[in-house]
């Protein structure tokens, strides 16, 4: 079965939390390391927002990360 837009989303932004505080990284740090608002970044890990391509590989090149590994993570959950 596949999963709709809104579980994928939902699922990179368990991710993305998860990624964030195992580097036990603040929003607000995560935030300006990717160049965004850290409003935005509570946004999205609570499943409120959907990042686009070019500000999901922000957030995954400020977490150290490649943009792939976050979303096969997300697929898996």
């Amino acid at each position: 079965m596949r999963r709709s837009h809104i579980e994928l989303s939902d699922a990179f932004a368990d991710v993305v939390k998860k990624h964030r505080k195992a580097l036990n990284m603040s929003r607000a740090a995560l935030a300006e390391k990717a160049g965004l608002h850290q409003t935005y970044i509570g946004l999205l890990e609570r499943g409120k927002r959907s990042p686009n391509l070019d500000t999901a590989k922000a957030i995954a090149d400020a977490l150290g990360v490649r943009l792939t590994d976050l979303i096969r993570k997300a697929e898996k959950l």
